[in-house]
Order: C-alpha cells, then sequence, then structure tokens
C-alpha cells in the first residue's frame, strides 16, 4: 500500500477553483490534485513558462528555455484540464492593498490550517515539516 503527503491532502482539500502555489518542491504537483477541471494554478516559485518569456519581451532563446523547463508542470497540468501559469512578483504597495480588498470583501479566502502564537515559532515549524498541514500555517506575530 503506497502512501504519500499529496493523497492526504486530497483527502481533506479538494475541489478549488485557483490555487496560488508559492512552496518550491513537490508543492505546485500536488497542488494539481485539488483542482477542479477548468481551474488555474499560478506558481509564484516556478518554473516560469513561455507565456512569461512572451510578457517580459525576452527573445526567442529564451521562450524555448522556459518553454522546455515547464514543459513537465504544463502537460500534467492539461491532463487534468487545469491552466498553469507563472507569476512573477515584486514588492508593490498597490497591488498588496488590492489584495487585502479582495481578502476583506470575502473574494479570496485563504485556507488556515493552525495559528501559532510567536512564542511557538520553533513548534510551527516542526509542524510544517510533518509535510501534513492542510493550508496555511500562521505565526501570530500580536
Amino acid at each position: 500500500m503506497a502512501s504519500s503527503a499529496g493523497a492526504g491532502l486530497r483527502e481533506c482539500v479538494a475541489g478549488y477553483d485557483v490555487v496560488l502555489g508559492t512552496i518550491r518542491g513537490d508543492g505546485i504537483k500536488k497542488s494539481l490534485h485539488i483542482l477542479k477541471p477548468k481551474s488555474s494554478l499560478v506558481s509564484l516559485v516556478g518554473p516560469p513558462d513561455a507565456a512569461f518569456a512572451r510578457t517580459r519581451g525576452m527573445n526567442f532563446i529564451m521562450k524555448l528555455v522556459f518553454m522546455l523547463i515547464s514543459i513537465k508542470i504544463i502537460r500534467k497540468a492539461k491532463k487534468r484540464d487545469v491552466e498553469y501559469s507563472f507569476l512573477f512578483v515584486h514588492p508593490d504597495g498597490h497591488q498588496l492593498a488590492e489584495i487585502g480588498k479582495l481578502l476583506d470583501a470575502g473574494h479570496i479566502v485563504p485556507v488556515i490550517d493552525k495559528v501559532f502564537p510567536f512564542d511557538q515559532t520553533t513548534e510551527a515549524l516542526a509542524y510544517l515539516e510533518e509535510g501534513r498541514a492542510k493550508g496555511k500555517v500562521v505565526v501570530k506575530v500580536i
């Protein structure tokens, strides 16, 4: 009997319209399993795709390189009828304010697994390392 952290996640979390990928490694691939068909996976950590290269005005070689490094995740996404894209972010107070408005209005609803007080930061990191979190793990500073 095979088991994986991704399988546990699929049992608890499923049917989402969008995943914003922020964790390097297998997190992006695992996210595909909680998305419903016709949904989107937007990665902030890569791999960058050819569309990203086009929007940045990069030359043919860079478009080809990005296409090659993203082809595996794009194929996996297409098999699940999910759209993959890479989003390059930079610090922008205006964008953060807009995201804050979307959160306040309930248009974006983060999945929060557990909240730890600041003095339990070590425990929060250990919990994350276990790989069983079913959403974001928050360390409350105040």
